[in-house]
């Protein structure tokens, strides 16, 4: 029973912090403003339609987000409600960029130097964003805040998804004999990321240290 009332506090935390989220960031969405976003996120999907239910026209491209396609749930998400948005290959984010006003991605974690741990391809697309000019921002609740400061790719903890095996269900993939590397998530750091949308208020990369002293300390 208490197990489940933790549950239920969570999630009703959950929601109350992704409205917080959404009235920080609705404000820099203006009518005709392209948004790319990638894969699937519930607190960037909350922003969008918290912005589109206020009479504001965008449009959103949304990246296919594979190996799972993550990108589809969120256009069927989008398009439900009507708001106008295109899917686009993964491998197309630098040709698509500049018809881009803004990136708007979530995130699994928020580490202690304002970087971010997110699906794989988040480091890219901030990367090809920050060469065009183009803001990144992600949408995040501050309970994933983390204490853990990585220099490298190599120092994010790290899940390998089995695309290979998927991919031979269906008859496909790379050679046998062949290594498949398929990381689930990246690391974003915060010289890419212009600034974050969160339960605690909008925020540079550099005040997230000082968000996590409150927290813990």
């Amino acid at each position: 029973q208490r197990l489940i009332t933790r549950g239920k506090e969570f999630a009703e935390a959950s929601m109350e912090s992704r409205s917080r989220i959404a009235n920080f960031g609705v404000r820099f969405i203006q009518n005709g403003t392209r948004i790319l976003v990638h894969g699937s996120s519930r607190v960037v999907n909350h922003l969008l339609m918290h912005a589109h239910k206020s009479g504001k026209k965008f449009s959103v491209m949304i990246t296919e987000g594979r190996p799972e396609c993550s990108g589809y749930k969120t256009a069927k998400e989008l398009a439900k409600r009507g708001i106008l948005c295109k899917l686009i290959l993964d491998s197309a984010v630098a040709t698509t960029m500049d018809d881009t006003d803004l990136v708007l991605v979530g995130a699994e974690g928020v580490v202690e130097n304002g970087g971010v741990i997110n699906k794989v391809g988040t480091y890219q697309i901030a990367m090809v964003a920050s060469l065009l000019r183009k803001p990144v921002y992600v949408a995040s609740e501050s309970y994933k805040f983390t204490r853990i400061f990585p220099l490298c790719q190599q120092d994010v903890p790290q899940r390998v998804d089995n695309y290979h095996a998927e991919l031979k269900k269906v008859g496909v993939g790379p050679p046998s004999n062949v290594p498949f590397f398929n990381p689930a998530c990246d690391y974003t750091p915060p010289k890419f990321i212009t600034l974050l949308f969160t339960d605690l208020g909008i925020l540079t990369p550099s005040a997230v240290s000082d968000e996590l002293i409150k927290l813990y300390y």
